[in-house]
């Protein structure tokens, strides 16, 4: 919705701080069409199988914008994610790149409350930021990728994959795809790096891999 009015009132919908923000994520060459998230342990923690147990649905909002589930586990959103998601939102030159999710998340349902119910500031919530395809299911990550590429129309080196598993990354890099590898969540530093080496596909960005390839 955000998005589709950010088209037909640019000017009207623009951000007052857009200009500042800008300037700390505006990159050099071609944006990618499609940006491409996992949920656990990659946007937010813990992964929804640590709440197993008295945990789990429903989950209640904080007045710091994260969650608490029924137990009272905090579950909160990871490293720069508030921040790069409201600008994904409201900034205008993302307006035509689609944000989508890929995930193997083991309770479906908790992650779409959880979707529903996470602020990322400015009144706005993780569900108005992901506005493409939502795989959440098991699976092959390259089968959500696929299935992405087809919903969307967008070829699948013109995407950006993040995900905190190394064995993920490596198989949807043979995909073609440039992809973000996000051991500590998705962070400033490696979002900038993602978007400045963009398009580098079957590239594995981020920091350097070390122990398992599903650690």
């Amino acid at each position: 919705m955000l998005k589709a009015l950010q088209r037909l009132f640019p000017c009207m919908m623009a951000s007052p701080s857009s200009s500042s923000s800008s300037s700390s994520s505006s990159p050099a060459g071609p944006l990618p069409r499609v940006l491409v998230f996992d949920l656990d342990n990659c946007v937010w923690s813990p992964e929804m199988y640590e709440l197993w147990g008295s945990g789990g649905a429903p989950f209640t909002p904080t007045k710091d914008g994260n969650l608490k589930d029924r137990s009272g586990e905090r579950v909160f959103l990871m490293g720069d994610v508030r921040n790069i998601f409201r600008e994904l939102a409201t900034l205008d030159r993302w307006k035509d790149t689609r944000v989508a999710i890929a995930s193997r998340c083991d309770e479906p349902s908790w992650a779409a409350e959880c979707i529903k119910k996470f602020s990322v500031g400015e009144g706005i919530l993780l569900d108005q930021v992901f506005d493409g395809p939502r795989e959440i299911h098991k699976g092959c990550k390259t089968t959500h990728l696929k299935n992405i590429a087809k919903k969307t129309g967008v070829p699948l080196q013109d995407m950006i994959f993040f995900d905190d598993q190394y064995g993920n990354c490596r198989d949807v890099a043979e995909l073609g795809v440039t992809v973000a590898y996000t051991p500590n969540g998705v962070t400033r530093q490696i979002f900038q790096e993602a978007l400045g080496k963009f398009p580098s596909p079957g590239k594995i960005l981020g920091p350097k891999h070390r122990g398992s390839l599903y650690h």
